[in-house]
C-alpha cells in the first residue's frame, strides 16, 4: 500500500469504474426494457398487488397467454392483463387472470406499451412476511 494511503481510497476507482459500469447498463435496460408496479388483483394469484411486472418495450408478435402492459384511459398507470385471443385485425382480446370474462374492449396493438418478461415477486413477500408477524 502507499505510503499515507488508506484502505477506502484504494478502492476509489474501482467504486467509481463500477458505477460508471451500472449507470450503462442500466441505461442501455431502460431503452429496451421497462417496470411497473402492479396496483390491484386482476391478476391473482400469478401477479399480486406489490409485485413488479418487467416488461420488454418492443414486441413483434404477441400470442395467447402473454401478458402485456397496455394503455387504458380510466388506469393511468396502464393495465396489466393476459392475452386470451388474437383477433383477425390484430387486436387483442384480453382479461386479468381473477377476473370471470374477458375486458369489455379489445386492446389495439398500438395501445401496447410491452409484454412481461418476468415478474418480482415483492408483493407476495411482502404479504407472506405480514402474515408471519401476525
Amino acid at each position: 500500500m502507499a505510503e499515507g494511503a488508506s484502505a477506502p481510497d484504494r478502492f476509489r476507482g474501482v467504486r467509481r469504474f463500477s458505477g460508471i459500469v451500472a449507470l450503462v447498463i442500466w441505461g442501455i435496460v431502460m431503452l429496451f426494457f421497462g417496470a411497473t408496479i402492479i396496483r390491484g388483483g386482476s391478476m391473482e394469484p400469478s401477479i399480486a398487488p406489490g409485485d413488479i411486472v418487467v416488461y420488454k418495450r418492443s414486441v413483434t408478435v404477441l400470442e395467447a397467454g402473454d401478458i402485456v402492459l397496455f394503455e387504458h384511459p380510466e388506469w393511468p398507470h396502464g393495465v396489466v392483463h393476459r392475452v386470451r385471443e388474437v383477433l383477425p385485425d390484430g387486436r387483442l382480446v384480453t382479461r386479468g387472470d381473477a377476473n370471470p370474462v374477458a375486458d369489455r374492449e379489445p386492446v389495439d396493438r398500438r395501445q401496447v406499451r410491452g409484454v412481461a418478461a418476468f415478474v418480482l415477486p415483492s408483493g407476495k413477500a411482502a404479504r407472506a412476511v405480514a402474515e408471519a408477524v401476525q
